[in-house]
């Protein structure tokens, strides 16, 4: 992870978690250290969005899907009552 970073993670404050032992505690006590890490990340991330207006794009996709003939599809149709 030092010698390849992935997209922006050089411009987070963040740190590789190890353990010098190699049992399944030492396993464990990594993933929740590397959870505690992407928090922080993910705190550090939230502060460099701007603020101001936003659109959301993926709601052009949904207008669109509104008027689907699929709209009127119930599921009694496929499973009808017998």
């Amino acid at each position: 992870k030092l010698i390849i970073n992935y997209e922006c993670y050089d411009e987070f404050d963040w740190e590789i978690q190890r353990q010098k032992e190699g049992d399944s505690l030492a396993h464990y006590l990594v993933r929740i250290s590397e959870m505690t890490e992407s928090i922080k990340i993910i705190q550090q991330a939230l502060k460099g969005i701007p603020g101001g207006p936003y659109e959301n794009l993926e709601i052009r996709c949904f207008d669109q899907e509104r008027d689907s003939e699929w709209n009127d599809f119930v599921l009694i149709n496929v499973y009808p009552l017998t």
